[in-house]
């Protein structure tokens, strides 16, 4: 699993990187254009021109998880994990000779591409090589790479924000690529994905790999027979547009529409605000220079919540083995929506420490909740045949979301300033009360259970009749 996760922390520093060497590059904030090894030392262009460079990250992600679904299903997870490392690799170069802003835009769609294709992947590849106990911190190990990823963009840029060290720092994204390729070639491929393409006893020799000494032969009985009966050669898989238009033999409205409003919400929680505009938002509330050489208070603040958010990760990875997704996911959302109130109080009285201290508060709950959990139930409720067209929809959902805010966030905060996050406030209440409704818990519960039950249209969770047994003491033998 850590080989594969180095996809997440391909993707948490492309997420990051934009966010402290902005004004560097655009307002040429470390002294006036010129030329070093014949490339300009800033590319001079306007706030709104920077905003399409960072927002084609997600736009690319977006592409890449939409056109991916049929190239994981066609040649394999591993093969696409891969394979789509060479585009972010073709980015990296591209930042590293970029002399004009488009040049800087095309280069984030190309990894945006790479990572949207791979994450989405990856979080099914994990899923389908995974323990049933293994799965309850798949979300947490995603969202805790995410967050090393993050983290290291931003620490580094306190150091690699001058000319021409930005462009090392952007072009980083294909090193991790390179190695990524590298540690892959140490993992298997997916058991599941095997059987579905009736290699029997590869899948055999897979699964006795992943589980070591234990004797799981009626695990594996049970993947093949499940497995051949949705997903092999001559089984049905689901199109986005079967899903989409509800044509697929079960009624997976519900599934769908969860995981929609799981990513939706993710992102209308108010969180790439924080992540692409976190040392704009920190200037506002301290009233510090904008443009500097140095590290700004703002620009190390920034560095201390990807530090602190990584240790929220860590944390959730714990409180994924005790509370179940859904606690923990109300729960994320609640407590977000009280800290953007007090971000907004904070802000609009000048009681400074106050607003910056929710802005760290905002940062960890969203991590031990809302930044993990949407990427991981959908494959716990979801039919085979349409895990990966569901995922497909819900990824894409989430990048188009990141790339709504990472548009409106700056001009929203001009226009209402401290009173900003109240709108998060407002979408993370909401969150919370649809997720009491809908969202039914899947710690600990069966797979073909949690189908059974839930392939009924859209149904409210609260209702006796929609609760799933736990695993059973013989289930747990191989978990």
């Amino acid at each position: 699993m850590a080989p594969a996760s180095l996809s997440s922390l391909n993707y948490g520093w492309n997420y990051g990187v934009t966010n402290l060497p902005g004004d560097v590059i655009t307002k040429c904030a470390a002294g006036p254009q010129h030329t070093i090894l014949g490339l300009p030392s800033c590319l001079p262009t306007s706030d709104a021109t920077w905003g399409l460079v960072i927002s084609a990250f997600p736009i690319g992600a977006l592409a890449g998880a939409i056109s991916c679904t049929h190239f994981a299903n066609a040649y394999g997870r591993k093969a696409v994990l891969l394979y789509s490392n060479v585009l972010s690799i073709l980015g990296g170069l591209l930042f590293g000779v970029s002399v004009n802003a488009p040049m800087l835009l095309i280069a984030r769609f190309l990894v945006g591409v790479a990572q949207g294709c791979a994450n989405g992947t990856f979080t099914n590849y994990v899923a389908e090589i995974s323990t049933p106990r293994a799965r309850n911190t798949l979300g947490s190990v995603i969202q805790f790479s995410t967050c090393i990823g993050t983290m290291m963009s931003q620490l580094l840029a306190l150091g690699l924000t001058v000319p021409p060290l930005w462009r090392v720092l952007f072009a980083i994204t294909g090193v991790i690529s390179l190695i990524h390729m590298a540690l892959l070639t140490m993992c298997v491929e997916s058991p599941k994905w095997l059987v579905s393409k009736d290699r029997i006893d590869e899948a055999r020799k897979v699964l006795q790999q992943l589980r070591k000494s234990a004797d799981c032969t009626e695990e594996f009985n049970t993947l093949v027979n499940t497995v051949r009966a949705e997903m092999g050669p001559n089984a049905y898989t689901a199109t986005i547009y079967d899903v989409v238009r509800g044509k697929t033999p079960d009624n997976l409205r519900h599934q769908l529409l969860i995981a929609v409003l799981g990513m939706a919400f993710q992102q209308l929680s108010g969180i790439s605000g924080v992540s692409f505009f976190s040392t704009k938002l920190f200037n506002s509330i301290t009233n510090a220079p904008t443009h500097s050489t140095k590290p700004t208070l703002a620009q190390i603040l920034t560095g201390m919540v990807s530090t602190i958010g990584t240790l929220a990760a860590l944390f959730g990875i714990a409180m994924a083995g005790y509370f179940g997704r859904r606690t923990l996911l109300i729960f994320s959302h609640m407590a977000m929506a009280i800290s953007s109130i007090l971000i907004s109080v904070g802000s609009v009285k000048g009681y400074n420490v106050l607003a910056i201290a929710m802005v760290f508060v905002f940062y960890c709950v969203y991590i031990v909740g809302a930044g993990s959990i949407p990427w991981v139930f959908p494959a716990e409720m979801t039919p085979i045949y349409a895990v990966s067209a569901i995922s497909a929809v819900s990824g894409s959902i989430a990048y188009a979301s990141v790339f709504a805010i990472g548009m409106a966030f700056a001009p929203l905060m001009d226009v209402l300033k401290g009173y900003t996050f109240l709108l998060f406030a407002a979408t993370n209440l909401a969150a919370s009360v649809l997720f009491f409704f809908l969202l039914p818990e899947t710690k600990d519960k069966r797979v073909t259970e949690m189908i059974r039950i839930h392939s009924v249209g859209v149904h409210n969770v609260m209702k006796r009749k929609y609760r799933a047994e736990l695993y059973s003491e013989k289930d747990k033998e191989c978990m």
